[in-house]
């Protein structure tokens, strides 16, 4: 800094550097040489203090910039508008490779993709226009937060200060949460969530697509005879052979429990759907073997297109769904495309679903009673009890139509268990009025037999009515006793030990094997009336008839045919040996009160 003092002192330099030209040789200028440097030398000495001074600023700066943990850089243009690092430091800086001595002067092209350096040349042009601006990016797998903050010198922006933290544990925790709200925890597949923003966004392109609505066929009796952890191990294997048949472009969701959808994107032809839900109902079906145990599943597809079957996200799911829910109700087991007409089917079953509810508190079931007649004299020698319903408005409703609502909603349960009450009650009521005593059957469902404490409750059930066990014969389908094989066993034993008779319906209709049979407690065999209606006009059927009773004899059980219409098939019976009969040819099932005129009668069949 030259101040009043130091002009003064300059200008005498000078002046005595002008006599030492002057008298150059002469004896006076070595006198003038000292003076000039008593003069100049308290400057030298300031300048060397000042250079020392920044000597030490420039260091401590250097070190500065080396301790900062993150990055800070600066940004320049040069003549041609082309950015430049004119600094790069911190220690973030030296970790990621990118410092002032590697990157000053060059342009972002040299340093970058092509895609990284659009990317921050967009971001630092807003800056030098003047935008303090924050981002996110990603730089070598690894993610940043960098604010750009513009430098000003004269109205003009000369430069742009950035500062980047590296934010990837954050980052990364987001992503998981993302995922975790996204994605389904066992399966991990998209959920629910992301099902419905997905489909938003595909019909917002107008682009055609296509989803399926998957449901797995009572999947609530693995859980319930097998524990939830199996179960678990069964979606996780359904899910993956429903991606086995999926192509690269579609995607899987589980919306929960026994839910999944599959989304197909681009235009699909009926024929094209119809034979990927035939390939993934067919994967499905596949044995499963689980805890010692083989067993099968099957499930019911739904399938809806865009845009026909529904302009939006959610009344597309909806029309899948509905189609499901129809597949279900019409033999399971298969894929259906959505039809309008079915909306008014599923209401009433969602209605009917209410309904039933309802029916079983204010008692507006009841028991029909369809006797059991033996082949050889036509004496009535038992009854099934069938439950009927009669609804407020609608009137009588078929059980074919609520049942399968009741195994779906899981009201089952406690519609088995009303028939059971009200079964053995009414017989014990007909008891103690004295009629001969009759064995009342009574069917459960797959879900009652397997549960491990339906003995029991059916132990609860006789002594609160008081009725023998030897009057109590329990009916179980073929299939429901295949699917937790040695529990059904042991709860059939409990039952036979206190001396309660076990039949197996609709035999013929399912897959248990002879062996298995042989194991079963059983008493009685009832062949299915599918088999028994054509043995008249199906040499094969009648085979099968023959075959079954054969069977049974060499098992030492009893048959019991069903749905016998006519004298001619009860001849067929009687020439095989069949033991007992049940169908309209003798009596169509009857409400208490006319049941128990035959009771009274002790009607026979002549």
């Amino acid at each position: 800094m030259v101040n009043k003092n130091t002009q003064i002192d300059l200008e005498r330099i000078t002046h005595i550097c002008a006599q030492l030209a002057f008298r150059a040789g002469d004896s006076d200028s070595l006198s003038l040489l000292e003076e000039v440097k008593k003069i100049t030398f308290p400057y030298i000495k300031e300048y060397e203090e000042l250079e020392a001074s920044r000597v030490l600023q420039i260091q401590e700066f250097s070190r500065t910039l080396e301790a900062i943990v993150n990055v800070v850089f600066k940004v320049k243009k040069n003549e041609g508008q082309s950015f430049y690092y004119d600094l790069f430091e911190g220690k973030l800086a030296k970790d990621i490779g990118l410092t002032t001595d590697l990157v000053k002067g060059k342009n972002l092209e040299e340093l970058f993709t092509y895609e990284q350096a659009a990317f921050f040349r967009q971001k630092y042009a807003l800056a030098f226009s003047g935008d303090t601006i924050s981002y996110k990016h990603q730089y070598k797998g690894r993610y940043f937060e960098t604010t750009l903050s513009p430098v000003e010198n004269n109205g003009e922006i000369v430069e742009v200060i950035g500062s980047s933290v590296e934010v990837t544990s954050y980052e990364e925790a987001e992503q998981r949460l993302e995922h975790m709200a996204s994605h389904d925890h066992l399966t991990n597949l998209p959920n629910r969530n992301r099902l419905q923003k997905d489909l938003t966004n595909s019909s917002s392109t107008g682009s055609p697509f296509t989803i399926i609505f998957c449901n797995l066929d009572r999947f609530k009796y693995v859980n319930d005879t097998m524990g939830h952890i199996a179960g678990d191990q069964v979606l996780l294997l359904v899910a993956e052979r429903i991606q086995r048949s999926l192509s690269a472009k579609d995607q899987l969701y589980r919306l929960g429990g026994d839910e999944f959808v599959v989304c197909l994107k681009g235009m699909h032809t009926q024929s094209e759907i119809a034979k990927l839900g035939k390939e993934i109902l067919q994967d499905i079906r596949l044995p499963i073997n689980l805890l010692g145990r083989q067993f099968f599943i099957t499930a019911s597809l739904g399938a809806a297109q865009y845009p026909k079957d529904g302009p939006s996200a959610a009344r597309l799911l909806t029309s899948a769904e509905v189609a499901m829910h129809f597949c279900k109700q019409n033999g399971r087991q298969n894929l259906l495309f959505y039809l309008p007409n079915m909306n008014k089917h599923y209401e009433t079953v969602i209605t009917l679903e209410g309904d039933l509810r309802q029916a079983l508190t204010l008692n507006e079931l009841y028991l029909h009673y369809q006797p059991k007649v033996d082949v050889r004299t036509g004496y009535i020698s038992g009854m099934e009890a069938l439950v009927r319903w009669k609804h407020p408005k609608r009137g009588s409703v078929s059980p074919a139509e609520f049942i399968p609502v009741a195994e779906e909603t899981g009201l089952i349960n406690q519609l088995d268990e009303w028939v059971l009450k009200e079964a053995c009650r009414q017989n014990q009521e007909w008891i103690e009025l004295g009629y001969a005593p009759e064995r009342v059957a009574v069917n459960v469902s797959a879900n009652e037999i397997q549960r491990p404490d339906f003995s029991e409750n059916v132990r609860s059930i006789l002594v609160e009515s008081m009725m023998d066990p030897q009057y109590l014969e329990i009916e179980v389908t073929e299939n429901s006793v295949m699917r937790n094989t040695e529990q059904c066993i042991q709860t059939m034993q409990n039952l036979k030990s206190m001396g309660v008779s076990l039949s197996i319906d609709d035999f013929g209709t399912g897959y248990s094997s002879l062996s298995y049979l042989r194991q079963f407690p059983i008493h009685y065999l009832k062949i299915d009336q599918a088999f028994i209606k054509r043995v008249l006009t199906d040499p094969s059927d009648a085979e099968m008839v023959k075959a079954m009773l054969q069977l049974a004899e060499a098992f030492k059980l009893e048959v019991v045919a069903e749905g016998i219409e006519d004298q001619e098939v009860l001849d067929f019976l009687k020439e095989n040996e069949c033991a007992y009969y049940q169908g309209y040819h003798f009596s169509k099932p009857l409400p208490p009160h006319e049941m128990e005129k035959l009771l009274i009668k002790k009607q026979t069949y002549s």
